[in-house]
């Protein structure tokens, strides 16, 4: 029985790792402690790096689908059109900042004016990716 070359013992080698190392990684990814780091570094970075494409100008607030707005002690997330009903999450800061108080607006006929929070708007336009309101009286509470 003959031993293989050098080059014979770097080929297998070589083989050998390029087939253990996706192992070794997926391993790694699927264990209990990296999916928990993992889930706690996702919910500390969640918004990190990503710029927001909601706006607020002097009169307006554009609300982007899903995307929280802070104006005034108050936090805006527009939800999106379902059954022809607008739906919006409405976050009182000074309140209970973790609890949602939901409002559902007739999208058909909007009322003339919708008070959030110590706020007046006006619906300018709407989709199913984003609101556009019209600030018509501020009041602020800090």
């Amino acid at each position: 029985m003959t031993l293989p070359n050098r080059k014979g013992w770097l080929a297998v080698l070589f083989i050998l790792s390029t087939l253990a190392i996706p192992f070794v990684i997926v391993y790694y990814v699927s264990t209990d402690s990296y999916k928990e780091r993992f889930r706690g570094w996702r919910a500390n970075n969640e918004a990190a790096g990503l710029p927001s494409k909601s706006k607020i100008s002097r009169d307006e607030i554009l609300l982007m689908k899903d995307e929280k707005v802070l104006i005034d002690g108050t936090c805006l997330v527009y939800k999106g059109i379902k059954d022809k009903q607008l739906y919006l999450d409405l976050y009182l800061l000074d309140f209970d900042p973790k609890q949602p108080f939901s409002r559902n607006i007739p999208k058909k006929s909007p009322p003339e004016t919708i008070k959030l929070g110590n706020n007046l708007y006006r619906i300018d336009s709407v989709n199913n990716r984003f609101m556009k309101l019209k600030i018509l009286s501020r009041f602020k509470t800090r």
